[in-house]
């Protein structure tokens, strides 16, 4: 049994969908009181994790397009049908274009106490490009209504590696960021996603996307620079100002912990079983309507997919795989079931082991997606 579990929330609506998505979202936001119905029905209604929630986290889509009343009765409804730790940490994304203070401020008041705001950029020009509906201007005064409406976690996304992206210009980006002293900042890598209208325009040859050692070149600066900067990179993507400030509600899904899924398109995971509900909003709110649970499939992970994906979000951490831990919950030796791709890890100083634990370098880190791709081959 685990002592903590946790609950995520999928919004999957937007005002506009951006160009590099593929994300699960519409736009029709006249579906939002059915879909919260139904989202009150389904926590209700399923069950099994034991353990206390220490964490709740609100995604999407745009989940600040929900009114207060809206959030605050999904609160509730946790509160009623949920053992809620004291200090659960309650993460709301937050899109510039959607909020005022006002509204941060009653996000406060019901129990929201971490923000993360989709920032992505404080240039206007790669807004633009990345078809977001706020400039850059209206981004910064989020952040700053964010403190002002007394949120102290205050998490900034950001995307870098755009076709027309230069060490420079990137830096500017991330020193605006850190001027403000968000508590955590997520640096996303822009990645062109088929079905996308980004890819589309890629096909077309109409942008041509940054090469791999371009892009290990603006990773490299990204982390040196947030060290200087006093951020602490937990995670491949990840900062933050000290551990205390780490997304502990993330964290989990590198832990591989249990955690609830619950809305269009959500996963959920035991610690053996992992479900997923219908895709489509209009299945999902049919379903709950016909009093049927809106999970579409599930499968039991093998021993194979356990050990991949143990390796896979364990690389991606400051701490990396703990050695004995893989031993323990799979009965086999790390080293002597992967003894290859070990040396060779080691010998391109891609990794180090200390204390039990294979953690990649830097240089490992620019190589994650290869040396993923290796163990995958090994195990399947």
């Amino acid at each position: 049994m685990c002592d903590h579990t946790s609950i995520y929330i999928h919004i999957p609506f937007c005002v506009k969908k951006c160009v590099y998505c593929d994300f699960y979202s519409r736009t029709d936001l006249s579906l939002i009181p059915d879909y919260v119905t139904a989202l009150q029905w389904e926590m209700e209604n399923r069950s099994g994790l034991k353990g206390e929630i220490n964490t709740v986290y609100f995604g999407g889509g745009t989940p600040s397009l929900l009114q207060i009343n809206e959030v605050a009765s999904l609160l509730k409804t946790i509160d009623a049908h949920f053992s809620v730790a004291r200090d659960v940490e309650v993460t709301l994304e937050v899109n510039p274009g959607t909020v005022d203070l006002r509204y941060l401020k009653a996000l406060k008041d019901i129990g929201i106490n971490r923000l993360s705001i989709g920032v992505q950029s404080l240039k206007d020009d790669k807004l633009k490009f990345l078809g977001r509906i706020h400039t850059a201007g209206q981004a910064a005064g989020i952040v700053e209504d964010a403190g002002k409406a007394g949120f102290d976690d205050v998490s900034m996304d950001l995307i870098y590696g755009l076709p027309f992206e230069t060490e420079r210009t990137w830096l500017e980006d991330l020193t605006a960021a850190v001027r403000m002293m968000p508590s955590h900042l997520s640096c996303y890598m822009l990645t062109i996603e088929p079905g996308t209208p980004l890819e589309k325009q890629s096909r077309k040859g109409l942008i041509q996307p940054l090469d791999h050692q371009v892009m290990s070149a603006l990773f490299k600066t990204t982390v040196q620079f947030l060290d200087a900067s006093h951020y602490e990179h937990y995670e491949i993507s990840n900062f933050s100002r000290g551990s205390q400030n780490r997304s502990k509600h993330n964290s989990k899904y590198w832990e591989m912990m249990p955690y609830y899924g619950f809305g269009a398109a959500a996963h959920a995971y035991d610690g053996r079983t992992r479900s997923w509900n219908y895709k489509s909003i209009h299945t999902y709110i049919k379903r709950i309507a016909a009093g049927r649970l809106p999970v579409e499939d599930r499968e039991i992970l093998t021993l194979e997919q356990k050990m991949m994906e143990m390796i896979m979000l364990r690389l991606r951490t400051r701490e990396g795989l703990d050695l004995k831990k893989f031993q323990a919950l799979f009965q086999v030796s790390f080293k002597d079931q992967f003894k290859v791709i070990l040396a060779s890890i080691l010998d391109a100083s891609f990794g180090v082991i200390k204390s039990d634990r294979l953690a990649l370098t830097l240089d490992g880190k620019c190589h994650l997606n290869g040396i993923v791709e290796a163990f995958a081959r090994h195990l399947f």
